[in-house]
């Protein structure tokens, strides 16, 4: 069988690495604005999201941990982090007792749409604007062949959880 993928090369490694510089700069920017107009970290604002785009607003711990892909040590500190700042609370699953489930509070609610409208912002500030039309499928098709590589990670559609404008 013959490999059809070109060899690895100076080239490549040089977009390989300016894709992670890029994703590094954008993450950063993202990580300052969450930090310092929320006081909420990507980490916190990761788990609203997934919270708030699951059924019923709710995920197991051990859900937290393959959503997040988090070990299940970092998924319970980052969780109980959470419950401290009151952004999440624990309660006991009604089908299996042994299973406690993460809900957001009205805090967290409130923390969710205000930190998702900071996000797109800054996306669209950081990351729309440079990317034009006639490359946003290219580029989009070459993503998600990357991410598809990953069965554990989210798939189309993503949801837009809050309304804009």
């Amino acid at each position: 069988m013959t490999d059809q993928s070109p060899a690895p090369d100076a080239a490549h490694f040089a977009v390989w690495a300016d894709f992670v510089l890029a994703y590094t700069r954008v993450m950063r920017t993202v990580e300052k604005a969450l930090k310092s107009e929320l006081a909420i970290s990507w980490a916190q604002y990761d788990l609203l999201y997934n919270l708030g785009t699951a059924p019923a607003h709710t995920l197991s711990v051990s859900a937290v941990s393959r959503t997040l892909l988090y070990s299940s040590g970092s998924a319970s500190n980052l969780v109980s982090s959470m419950v401290k700042a009151g952004l999440v609370e624990r309660r006991p699953s009604p089908d299996d007792r042994r299973s406690i489930l993460i809900t957001p509070t009205e805090h967290g609610e409130t923390t969710f749409t205000l930190s998702t409208r900071l996000v797109l912002e800054v996306v669209q500030r950081e990351f729309a604007v440079h990317l034009g039309e006639s490359e946003l499928g290219p580029v989009g098709a070459f993503l998600a062949r990357l991410r598809a590589q990953d069965a554990q990670l989210r798939h189309p559609p993503y949801d837009l959880p809050v309304e804009l404008g």
